[in-house]
């Protein structure tokens, strides 16, 4: 299929369409798409038709914003299982982190970027596909939705300081700047959101952790599907699902990735990192999840992430954060 977008994303044009009184389906069609797949949650449509389909409902409806009329449809069900893991994450910007790693889930013709100084954090939307092709209807309906996700996460009280598009015109240009709250920047090198970095950083009223992990594994799953999936994530999704039994065997953690031992070791040390290092990452990342807890006691904490005694979970934690684990508790 080649770069391919989830249905859920089309689905939103269609609804767009047919709340103007217009035949999505038939416009489906003219785009090659079959509107049955939009039944499937996880079928997918080629980015190509997808631009098509675009292409054709501006020219429909007219509509300078249309874009923007098909973002404020958005669901968390639009992401899959990404805006869900986006809204029970701690802060924004582990759920734009989520976004960035998962964003090929939505659509493999782009792919999202983050980058922070002192008082700033941008996210970019890239990718040769949405720099030289992409109808900018839709560049503007993925940066907008981005936005809902995040308001949605953080109580509606978030505006970026800017927006930046590479187009270099658009009569929408007003209903853009009302719908973000900033100035819009029009002929940019970039398609990007700029947040300050304090508000990225608040913790999120919708937090929750369980269902965070729940999802991520869902991503990563779907993602291993569409042969996206980085090999980082996989040893680390791998590994949580060993660390209660405490057999953290690297060759059993290969083979469930369908590697050979030296073929998984390399991988990694082309990627900057070893086995041993994911195991204490994906240890203390868990470790501070579960410590916020508060219907698990370190004991059991230790158990889950596959510690023999509650002594060797302690000064493992202690290297990593240079407190111990009851500190984090308190």
């Amino acid at each position: 299929m080649g770069p391919s977008s989830l249905s859920s994303w089309a689905l939103l044009i269609h609804r767009a369409l047919v709340a103007r009184g217009l035949d999505g389906d038939d416009m489906f069609r003219r785009a090659g798409m079959d509107p049955a797949n939009m039944a499937d949650a996880n079928s997918r449509y080629p980015v190509s038709a997808m631009q098509r389909l675009w292409a054709l409902a501006v020219a429909t409806t007219k509509e300078p914003c249309f874009g923007l009329e098909v973002a404020r449809l958005w669901h968390p069900t639009t992401f899959h299982a990404l805006g869900y893991s986006a809204l029970a994450s701690a802060t924004l910007r582990e759920a734009l982190l989520c976004a960035v790693r998962y964003s090929h889930v939505v659509s493999t013709g782009g792919r999202l970027e983050m980058r922070q100084d002192d008082s700033e954090v941008t996210v970019t939307l890239s990718g040769s596909q949405i720099r030289h092709a992409a109808v900018p209807a839709s560049v503007e309906a993925a940066l907008a939705s981005l936005l809902i996700m995040c308001r949605q996460a953080s109580g509606d009280q978030l505006d970026p300081l800017r927006v930046t598009l590479t187009r270099p015109h658009s009569d929408c240009k007003a209903g853009l700047e009302a719908f973000f709250h900033c100035p819009v920047e029009l002929g940019g090198t970039d398609n990007c959101l700029v947040f300050r970095a304090s508000e990225v950083h608040a913790r999120l009223p919708t937090a929750n952790r369980v269902l965070l992990r729940a999802n991520e594994q869902v991503l990563t799953q779907y993602a291993a599907r569409l042969g996206h999936a980085d090999l980082v994530v996989l040893v680390q999704y791998s590994l949580t699902q060993l660390l209660p039994s405490g057999q953290l065997d690297e060759a059993m953690v290969a083979r469930s990735l369908n590697l050979s031992l030296r073929s998984m070791q390399r991988k990694l040390k082309e990627k900057g990192t070893t086995f041993r290092t994911l195991v204490d990452q994906t240890r203390c990342e868990l470790a501070q999840e579960y410590l916020q807890d508060s219907m698990l006691v370190v004991a059991e904490i230790a158990y889950l992430l596959g510690f023999a005694e509650v002594s060797s979970f302690s000064r493992a934690y202690r290297r990593w954060t240079g407190h111990a684990p009851r500190e984090a508790k308190q």
